[in-house]
């Protein structure tokens, strides 16, 4: 049977701090000035070699494509800077390649933050400030990747320009995929603590973060220092070619190393916050998103077609649902593929150093469009949760699944709670381990088991025993509704007695201590009687009596 399968990423169990990526730039008022001279230079591929196989041709080159970008407010008839950020000029005609968040915050939910204008600042000389020289409009932009291609459009006195003409210094396109570990990195961009002119630095290709959609290469780690003001900014190999856009840098409460940043609107709110899966990229290592991600917004901007995020397909619920919607228990697996979360074995724990787990389940009853949600919690501790809008039919099997490649899922026992419908009930939910004696094989919590349930079945009036009373428990996490939903289905039975002629009975399976079981009672001409989320715990008795009265 086909599953569906729900991917999630991991978030971290660390106190994170998120810095400025694009920095307020105080006191400084964007006059208008003479525009600098500049003949447009492609960077050569080959031009000898230097320092770190870089050449000083190559870093000049570079130096006159990278821009500073301010963007402006509308205050009282004046623009005045809010923040700013970096771009890399990658065609003559004045085609930029930037940050969503340089160029238009609104795309990753910050509509305070969205400027009425964006200034493009060209590099004159390297030890001076770049000079304030265009005005330029956003092409493509995606708020999801954080990348975004503006263009050219006016001089500082609001000239129209024709980009044809400009015949500006612009940086040729690499390939990010042909880059490996080790691989040398120039960075340049106008961080905030680097003064009012441009800054370099330098590192290496650290590694690669994987992504949820995005494949093994979402991100390019690098040792390279990158800050606040650097978003955006050029990101090139020895050749003289820009490989990726420097996004943001790592750092961490009281300057601890931290590996994980929120930087995508992965909730589908409409904004980039707190409440967002943190992306694993951090600790001194920083991140840049490589350049083939930004491809398809440089195709767009170039050939002036309209580009829609393939990305972000989160969209809000748009139904209440039927009012029976149902979940199945939840079975476990070992994944493959790490990030991609393609089912393998069913387990009934996880060995230590798992990168991926999976938590299956059937579901009944649902609509597309209608609300639901998952929390995560591990040692007692949410690590993920969040809402949804369904969309996988009505009725048949999926999974959810969350993965850390960078070191592994912690060790720990790991709680999942499901929830659907207009007032999100809680439909399932289901424990498991990762490390310690975590052996694979099929999920059966009597493996586990010590409570052995016992007593009478009796009429609520008469006290007189009722033989041949049907007594079910039912697996961890299925409630009676949801049973009652699945046609009864045997095969949501955990464990099943039938009262002697005494009314006496005892279930032949053991119970596991802190999970969650339903029992139901049902005798011919009463009302069926059940109980939801009976729990044991270490301060029950092993020999648990539990006598049951029935009422006509």
């Amino acid at each position: 049977m086909k599953l569906h399968t729900i991917h999630r990423i991991w978030i971290m169990l660390a106190a994170l701090f998120l810095i400025s990526l694009a920095c307020i730039g105080p006191g400084i008022q964007p006059v208008p000035t003479q525009v600098p001279t500049v003949q447009p230079t492609p960077i050569p591929q080959n031009s000898g070699s230097s320092n770190n196989g870089q050449t000083t041709i190559n870093r000049a080159d570079m130096i006159k494509a990278t821009v500073q970008i301010y963007a402006l407010k509308s205050e009282n008839g004046q623009l005045t800077p809010i923040y700013w950020g970096s771009g890399t000029i990658i065609s003559p005609t004045g085609l930029i390649l930037t940050n969503a968040h340089v160029a238009s915050p609104a795309s990753q939910g910050d509509t305070e933050n969205e400027p009425d204008a964006l200034a493009i600042l060209l590099m004159d000389q390297e030890d001076k400030p770049p000079v304030f020289s265009y005005f330029a409009s956003v092409k493509a932009v995606d708020g999801y990747l954080d990348l975004a291609v503006i263009q050219i459009t006016s001089t500082m006195e609001g000239a129209d320009v024709n980009p044809s003409s400009l015949n500006l210094p612009f940086v040729q396109l690499g390939n990010s995929d042909t880059l490996h570990v080790g691989d040398h990195i120039n960075i340049f961009g106008f961080p905030g603590i680097g003064g009012e002119t441009i800054t370099f630095t330098d590192g290496s290709v650290s590694g690669f973060t994987a992504e949820e959609g995005l494949g093994d290469r979402a991100w390019i780690k690098t040792n390279a220092t990158i800050s606040g003001g650097n978003s955006g900014g050029l990101a090139a190999n020895d050749a003289g070619l820009i490989i990726g856009v420097p996004t943001l840098a790592s750092a961490g409460t009281g300057g601890d190393i931290t590996d994980c940043r929120v930087v995508q609107d992965t909730n589908g709110d409409g904004v980039v916050d707190s409440n967002d899966t943190c992306i694993p990229i951090g600790g001194f290592i920083n991140g840049i998103r490589p350049l083939n991600l930004a491809l398809p917004l440089i195709n767009a901007a170039k050939s002036e077609h309209a580009y829609a995020s393939p990305f972000d397909q989160t969209s809000p619920p748009t139904s209440t649902g039927s009012g029976s919607e149902s979940f199945g228990a939840i079975t476990w697996y070992s994944v493959t593929g790490g990030s991609d979360c393609q089912l393998a074995d069913q387990v009934n724990a996880f060995p230590p150093g798992t990168i991926a787990m999976a938590a299956a389940f059937s579901f009944n009853g649902m609509t597309d469009g209608e609300p639901w949600a998952e929390a995560w919690t591990v040692d007692g501790d949410t690590v993920y949760s969040d809402q949804y809008s369904w969309n996988s039919g009505s009725q048949g099997n999926t999974s959810t699944c969350v993965y850390n490649t960078q070191s592994g899922m912690p060790e720990g026992n790991y709680h999942i709670e499901l929830y659907a419908g207009q007032n999100l009930d809680l439909l399932t939910q289901s424990d498991v381990v990762v490390g310690g004696s975590a052996n694979n094989g099929p999920s059966q919590p009597s493996d586990q088991g010590v409570v052995t349930v016992f007593g009478q079945v009796l009429d609520a009036d008469s006290n007189n025993p009722l033989p041949g009373a049907e007594i079910y428990v039912l697996n961890p996490g299925i409630t009676f509704d949801q049973w009652k939903a699945n046609d009864f289905a045997d095969a949501d039975i955990f464990s099943f007695a039938k009262a002697d002629d005494q009314g006496n009975y005892s279930l032949p399976d053991k119970l596991s201590l802190d999970v969650g079981y339903t029992l139901v009672v049902y005798v011919e001409g009463y009302k069926i009687t059940y109980g939801d989320n009976n729990v044991w715990t270490s301060q029950d008795p092993l020999n648990y009596q539990w006598d049951i009265s029935m009422s006509k």
